[in-house]
């Protein structure tokens, strides 16, 4: 099986008071295996990722593939010079 990489944005980031975050829309297709392999990946990167509105399908046609919609958010601490 191949896990493909479709979409990767990075959207606009969010202030808030103590940290500013940085969502992340993200689109795959792959096995079952191949999709929990990548989020298994993202949960042992070094900083903090969370993982928001997941939407699996897939479709018999396209058996055993299913294509993966999730948003991914990273932060960091926020800075007095930065802006907001």
């Amino acid at each position: 099986m191949v896990f493909v990489l479709i979409v990767l944005i990075f959207l606009e980031e969010q202030t808030q008071n103590f940290y500013i975050e940085l969502p992340i829309a993200i689109e795959a297709t792959g096995s079952y295996h191949d999709l929990g392999a990548f989020i298994s990946g993202m949960a042992s990167l070094p900083r903090i990722v969370t993982l928001h509105d997941f939407q699996i399908l897939g479709d018999d046609a396209s058996a055993p593939l299913l294509e993966m919609k999730i948003r991914a958010k990273t932060y960091r601490y926020r800075e007095e010079d930065d802006a907001g």
